[in-house]
């Protein structure tokens, strides 16, 4: 399995007058939604599109539910996802309020399987 990537030149903002150094940017191929996430997975098993769309519709409102209550989603092989806080660091706990956190991020890390996967992609210069 092959990814496609091209070359992009980019300049490095914190030394403007550096010529641009090229770096890789993958070639995307298409934008899968639910609807097409699920008419291959019914393919591939007994359940019906429908059913599978009812699914997936649901994982995607039950997920931010779940992560903002403070859980971390394990998917089993695929990976677990988790919300990061960021801010400014403070002098003491006391010193820190809720006020202080700049931004919310969400984190995924993939599981044995899915690194398993990626570790055996190979690049294609386009």
């Amino acid at each position: 399995m092959a990814i496609k990537f091209q070359a992009i030149a980019r300049k490095n903002p914190l030394q403007p007058n550096d010529p641009a150094k090229f770096y890789p940017s993958p070639v995307y191929t298409d934008k899968l939604t639910l609807r097409k996430i699920s008419k291959e997975i019914a393919e591939r098993t007994s359940l019906s599109g429908t059913d599978v769309m009812a699914v997936l519709e649901a994982l995607t409102q039950v997920l931010p539910f779940f992560l903002i209550e403070g859980n971390i989603i394990y998917l089993g092989d695929f990976g677990t996802f988790r919300i990061s806080l960021h801010c400014n660091g403070k002098d003491t706990a006391e010193a820190l309020t809720a006020s202080d956190i700049t931004d919310f991020k969400l984190l995924f890390r993939p599981g044995k399987e899915l690194s398993a996967q990626l570790k055996l992609i190979e690049a294609v210069k386009v």
